[in-house]
């Protein structure tokens, strides 16, 4: 690795472990109940779907997990009291999972943490900069996305 490439993966890396860590530290200020990181993702995914119907394949899905590892982390937020399960009412065979009560002020807790996060950052910079940096974070994001498909 040259210079930059050294100093870039140290910056990501470094980035990346801060923003999990502060999101951590500000979830539990904002919200007491011990909630995860994962847990507050998965507990975001589900509160985000708009038919209400989701189902733990679905979620699995849209957090690129296995179906064993969704499985898993869906019974504990369930014993934690953050989410219930039911039948379908159109197949009987197929669960729903929906949050509790816990669950929705977790994730109200968790979005709020990012609006927080957002602006807080978005004042850290200037319109130009602003341009820049969401040009740059954007193709970071494409470059996971495309290398994540290609392992599909």
């Amino acid at each position: 690795m040259d210079n930059f490439e050294k100093s870039l993966n140290h910056v990501l890396v470094d980035t990346f472990n801060m923003i999990l860590k502060y999101e951590e530290i500000s979830i539990k200020q904002i919200f007491s109940v011990p909630v995860t990181i994962t847990e507050a993702h998965m507990i975001e995914v589900i509160g985000t779907q708009e038919n209400e119907e989701t189902t733990v394949s679905e979620v699995a899905s849209l957090l690129n997990i296995s179906m064993p590892t969704a499985t898993v982390a869906i019974k504990k937020l369930e014993s934690k009291g953050f989410i219930k399960k039911a039948p379908c009412t159109k197949d009987g065979r197929r669960i729903i999972i929906s949050l509790t009560d816990m669950g929705k002020k977790v994730e109200r807790a968790h979005r709020l943490f990012h609006t927080r996060m957002v602006r807080n950052i978005s004042r850290q910079f200037t319109d130009d900069e602003k341009e820049v940096l969401f040009r740059a974070v954007s193709k970071l994001s494409e470059f996971f996305k495309d290398k994540l498909q290609a392992k599909a």
